[in-house]
Order: structure tokens, then sequence, then C-alpha cells
């Protein structure tokens, strides 16, 4: 999918750097001109809105307080007062701008969580994520939005994929354990009709690649991912993309899902309390190729996609 908007982080397992990449990309794209909007969807674990904001720079509510406000049809009286700005995106060309997972008082979280998932049978939770992500972007007109959705084996975690028209970075390790897990969300997704719909707009990304033998660490999770997105998301698994002429790889195509989006294990940034100021030097050592990949994707326009943000924004820096 090109020239998208809205991109989706999301994992079947924790610990693979996908929050801290959601706040790392947004500062490289504030600083080169974007407006950003970040938006905390792991509510279980809300660390990106801590990593994010300095604890007096949270809003008033959070993403939990709308949807249960929405419960009762007042949505509109909280989003106008559920982001908030980063002191450190001041200095940069552009903006950032955070919904956190709860606002400057948490009070009755974990009560509150437990009826944010609730659903209407003429109104299901999907449908007010999505309600509620347009109410954000009319309000702030963001070039970019980055959704660092909650992780895991459930559909309310998938949910930011399935159901939310958006660009998919879908995070891994080279591990047995998530090829599995990955196997299994693949395999779900073709038996409820999903996979068409959902495989054009995956990207994975190699999460803490090692430096030392990273050819051949990389060629591996390549081979993996192209094993599993053409036996799990194709029309015809025993079939080579080649002889169906339908969904391919691309061998060619430094796009393709075979070719993973690198990110380096970096001891500075795996060491830092607070991603507010990361260093710009780690930050490069750790996500330069990722960078390149992602305005890659972001300009690569395609037919039946929403047109390119305004001039001055992702092109020029291209």
């Amino acid at each position: 999918a090109g020239c998208a908007k809205r991109w989706t982080l999301f994992s079947v397992k924790g610990g693979v750097g996908r929050s801290t990449t959601a706040a790392v990309l947004a500062r490289h794209l504030a600083r080169r001109g974007e407006r950003v909007l970040v938006v905390d969807l792991d509510l279980e674990s809300p660390a990106l809105s801590s990593a994010m904001l300095e604890p007096d720079a949270r809003p008033e509510f959070g993403i939990v307080d709308w949807f249960v406000e929405d419960l009762v049809g007042q949505g509109d009286h909280v989003i106008e007062r559920m982001t908030a700005m980063p002191e450190w995106v001041r200095d940069f060309n552009g903006d950032a701008r955070v919904a956190p997972a709860h606002g400057a008082h948490a009070g009755e979280y974990l009560a509150k969580l437990g009826r944010v998932y609730m659903d209407r049978r003429d109104d299901p939770w999907a449908t007010r994520l999505g309600r509620m992500l347009d109410g954000l972007e009319t309000l702030l007109d963001p070039t970019v939005v980055l959704l660092d959705s909650r992780s895991g084996l459930h559909d309310i975690a998938a949910v930011a994929v399935t159901d939310i028209d958006a660009r998919v970075l879908l995070f891994a390790a080279n591990s047995e354990a998530g090829w599995a897990d990955y196997d299994v969300l693949f395999r779900h997704w073709r038996e409820r009709g999903l996979a068409a719909s959902v495989r054009e707009r995956l990207s994975f990304v190699s999460a803490l690649t090692p430096r030392k033998n990273r050819t051949a660490y990389l060629d591996r999770f390549g081979e993996r991912t192209r094993e599993l997105v053409w036996g799990r998301l194709s029309e015809a698994p025993d079939s080579s993309p080649e002889s169906t002429g339908g969904f391919s790889f691309g061998a060619q195509d430094g796009d393709g899902l075979h070719h993973p989006m690198p990110i380096f294990w970096n001891e500075d940034i795996a060491a830092s309390v607070s991603l507010c100021d990361p260093g710009e030097a780690a930050v490069e050592s750790a996500y330069g190729a990722f960078f390149d990949r992602f305005t890659s994707l972001a300009n690569a326009c395609e037919e039946g996609h929403a047109p390119p943000p305004a001039p001055g924004a992702l092109l020029k820096n291209a």
C-alpha cells in the first residue's frame, strides 16, 4: 500500500522493540517536518505514553476515557482533551502529538479498562476505534499516524491490522516460537477470508537484528517470511507465485515481504530510561536502514490509495 497515512505497529510477542520503534520513528518524522500522531493502543501495557511524554505533559484524558465515554455517546467531549505535545518536539520542523492510554490522572484505570472492549450489537469495537481515529485526524490533521497495537494472538489485538485501513509493520525476532505464533495468526486470517485484504499491506520488521553475521541472519529471516506468507496468505499455497500469476513477492522488489526491514540491536537505546532523547548517533546506528525502507514504502504510491501528504511532507525527504 502506498502513500499510507496510518501505520500499525504489531507483534505477536512483546519485547521486540515495537513501542520503542514507534517513539523513535515519531521523533525522526517530526524532525523532518511531518505532523505525527502517535496512538498508544497497547492499553494493558501502555509504556509508549510514558516513554514519549514528560509526567507533567499528559493530557486530561486518554484513549480508555474516550472508549468509556463513547459508550454513552460522549466521546466528542473527550477527544479535544486527549492528546499532548512532547516537550522535545518544540525545536523540530514538524509536530508530534501523543494520544496516551490514560490521562494525567489514571484514576480507576483498571475498572475503565474492563469496559473498553465492550461491543454493542450495532456498534462493534473495531468501528468505534475507527471513529476515534477519524475524530483525532479531523482535529489534528496529521500527515502520519502511528498506531502502537496491543500484541498477542487475539482478535482485539489484531483489529488495528485487519479492520483499520493502514500499512502494517509486523515485528518479529528470528525465533521458532515467534514464527509458530505468526503461523497460527495467518491461518486464522485465511480461514476467516481476510488474507487477500491484509497481505498487500504487510511488511516484516526484523527486530533486534544482531550485527554479527547480519547478512546471513536477514537472509534466513526473509526465507521464513516468504514461506510463511506464501504458505498461509496466498490463494494457491501449493503453487509458485510465477505459475499462478496471482499474489507474488517479487524477487527483485526491495520492499517485498521477504526483504525484512532491519532494526539493529543497540545497547544505548536498550539501556535508555526515557526515549525523549535517545541520542542521534544511537538512533542512526540502530534505525538508519529502517528509516530508509520506511520512506521508500511511504512514497510507493499505488493506484487506489489515498493521495500523498501535501508537498513538503514525506516526499521531500525521499
